[in-house]
């Protein structure tokens, strides 16, 4: 495996995405383990900003935390 298999990248992160927000734009920018997303759509309607980021479910972790979750 090489170093690109092992990192996801913008494109491959919009395609993960786009099925959980069908209408919605999505923009990202970055690769490897930083990126920048954008999502605009209307299920953010009458939700707080926390709400909006809990949506997507981003979880930050070390790989010992993911390991410890495995």
């Amino acid at each position: 495996m090489n170093n690109s298999d092992k990192y996801m990248n913008a494109e491959k992160l919009i395609e993960f995405l786009q099925p959980h927000f069908p209408n919605g734009i999505i923009q990202a920018g970055g690769q490897g383990t930083k990126f920048d997303v954008r999502v605009v759509d209307d299920s953010f309607i009458g939700k707080r900003q926390v709400q909006r980021q809990q949506v997507l479910n981003i979880q930050a972790l070390t790989h010992e935390e993911w390991q410890e979750k495995q």
